[in-house]
């Protein structure tokens, strides 16, 4: 995969795009690169830091090659653009990252192989294309199973069966294609490792420990997780194997589930940038967007130095007055907070940091005082 660097001055192009995405330019112009984004809806709040932003389908040839043409090397930051996209536009500019990881992980078949070959545990599963197979698998799954699409898309859902009358609704949610139905791990604890990798050397950053709500909606993450050294260990190694494996340059994270025996499963793999690797923005001396950054254009990563402990707390919109009143009072809290997040109670608003001391306990006791979470635990 071996490239030319690219200098400041040259344009770096931006496709899958979030609200993390204004973070990311923000870093590319800071060090001197121009930016052009792709976008299929307009998100001016997003990209207004950005060169010059085109707004196409993502079957827009013409609007495709133009985006293609005024780049040097475009990278993704979610792993929400179909691999096609980037193997079109891979015919005008560079793609650092390479489109073998996003093959991988937007067809859930191909990842579970991936990660059976890099012998990882992973829940045990069947593919099933109807019904009937629905009926005749579970046995062999048992209850609960999730039931999911195996294209994994933007937007799509699974649905989980805990009873033998919950398989009647999946007539509904069988629709064509082949389905994963894969055995729902009860577990006590997910935890999320972040990296970056230049195609020979790894960085990981600190462990961090998840917290949701009963609605699967991500509360806080926390960092450094405080686990059994054995199981950190085993989580760097199986980190370091998909990082040898995947033929992938960037940032990614490997998601995992910890049951009540102290097992440890792997949920998935995620290139590109996330909220919750966001944390590092304050506890490490380099954010998840400059290591992107440094493997785009060629740069050796930056070794990765555990700053401080710290916790993230997601901000929804119906928390705003609550937090209003935090922002007037807490001198050991950092905020952001997000432009054109339209109405939805649930859509999230900003991101929180608390810092401050070296106990995580400490911290968490503070946020648990404000009470603006509370409903959520």
């Amino acid at each position: 995969m071996g490239r030319d660097a690219i200098y400041p001055g040259s344009t770096l192009g931006i496709i899958g795009i979030n609200r993390n995405g204004a973070a990311l330019i923000a870093t590319a112009k800071k060090a001197g690169f121009n930016v052009g984004v792709y976008v299929d809806r307009s998100q001016p709040s997003v990209t207004k830091m950005a060169d010059f932003t085109i707004v196409g389908a993502m079957n827009d040839r013409t609007k495709l090659t133009q985006f293609g043409e005024a780049c040097d090397a475009i990278i993704y930051q979610t792993p929400n653009v179909d691999s096609r996209v980037l193997h079109f536009l891979s015919q005008y500019a560079v793609i650092p990252q390479g489109i073998n990881a996003l093959e991988i992980v937007q067809d859930r078949l191909m990842e579970r192989a991936f990660l059976d070959q890099v012998n990882i545990n992973i829940a045990p599963y069947v593919t099933v294309v109807s019904l009937d197979d629905v009926y005749q698998s579970i046995d062999s799954i048992g209850y609960p199973a999730l039931l999911k699409p195996i294209q994994r898309g933007i937007g799509e859902n699974s649905m989980l069966i805990e009873r033998q009358s919950d398989i009647t609704r999946a007539a509904d949610f069988i629709d064509t294609g082949t389905y994963l139905l894969e055995s729902w791990i009860e577990h006590t604890n997910e935890y999320t490792m972040t990296a970056a990798t230049d195609g020979k050397d790894t960085e990981i950053f600190p462990l961090a420990q998840l917290h949701y709500n009963d609605k699967r909606q991500l509360i806080s993450v926390a960092t450094p997780a405080n686990i059994h050294d054995d199981m950190l260990k085993e989580m760097q190694r199986i980190v370091k194997s998909v990082a040898a494996s995947l033929e992938y340059r960037g940032v990614f994270s490997v998601n995992f589930y910890v049951t009540s025996t102290g097992t440890l499963y792997v949920k998935n793999i995620e290139p590109g940038l996330t909220s919750i690797a966001n944390i590092y923005d304050v506890t490490a001396n380099v954010n998840q967007y400059e290591e992107q950054l440094r493997s785009a254009v060629g740069m050796p990563l930056h070794v990765i130095t555990p700053l401080q402990i710290g916790l993230l707390m997601v901000v929804r919109n119906y928390q705003s007055r609550a937090i209003q009143r935090q922002w007037l009072l807490k001198n050991n809290w950092q905020f952001r907070f997000f432009n054109d997040v339209g109405d939805d109670d649930q859509a999230i608003l900003g991101f929180v940091w608390v810092t401050g001391g070296d106990n995580l306990a400490a911290l968490k006791n503070q946020v648990d005082d404000t009470e603006v979470w509370n409903d959520q635990a």
